[in-house]
């Protein structure tokens, strides 16, 4: 199965989370900037992630989405980060827009980021420490779970690199690099939450 997983990020939350998706998904996560819209077709299962911006998906990926070619009966599903809050309605946004393209949309997920806000006393640093191991780890298993609706062999969970946060990737053997093996309630929509201000973030 041919899976794409890309992301938009301007501060790595987003690409944090990618990542813990790409465990569960058994492929490798990728900047939205380095794909090929004319090139969708060839793919049976699109993934997309965004920050929250203004409660809803960043305008780049917005951007992209209607450059889109028509995927009729392809299958998608989205992720987003957050401030803390807006994350329901960018989802949303994601699936009707997805849909739009004749895809089937999957479900998605999300959770919370670090955020840097700049007020009358200087910047500040909000959600230290998110995306929190509890939150990739589901990140993951969502990808597990797009896998099985899928009808595809679900990947096992990934070690714990040393950070304890982010998937081991398999190092070299044999003079060659091998592939990784390939919230979160989920509403009857197919979206997931975490509680949460919509502020710039990715």
């Amino acid at each position: 199965m041919n899976v794409l997983l890309a992301y938009y990020s301007e501060s790595d939350n987003t690409k944090k989370l990618a990542d813990a998706l790409s465990s569960g998904l058994g492929t490798r996560a990728m900047s939205l900037d380095a794909v090929n819209a004319q090139a969708l077709p060839g793919y049976d299962l699109i993934c997309i992630g965004t920050p929250v911006h203004g409660g809803r998906p960043a305008r780049k990926v917005r951007d992209f989405i209607s450059r889109m070619p028509a995927l009729q009966g392809k299958r998608c599903a989205a992720f987003c980060t957050m401030h803390a809050f807006g994350d329901k309605r960018t989802l949303l946004t994601l699936k009707r827009s997805l849909e739009a393209k004749g895809m089937v949309y999957l479900g998605g997920c999300s959770a919370r980021g670090w955020s840097r806000l700049v007020g009358n006393f200087g910047p500040r640093i909000f959600n230290r420490g998110r995306s929190n191991r509890e939150e990739l780890e589901r990140a993951s298993e969502f990808g597990r779970t797009l896998l099985a609706k899928m009808g595809q062999p679900q990947a096992a969970p990934p070690r714990e690199s040393a950070a304890g946060l982010r998937p081991a990737w398999p190092s070299r053997q044999k003079g060659r690099q091998l592939s990784p093996p390939a919230r979160i309630g989920t509403t009857s929509t197919g979206i997931t939450r975490d509680q949460g201000t919509t502020r710039r973030q990715s």
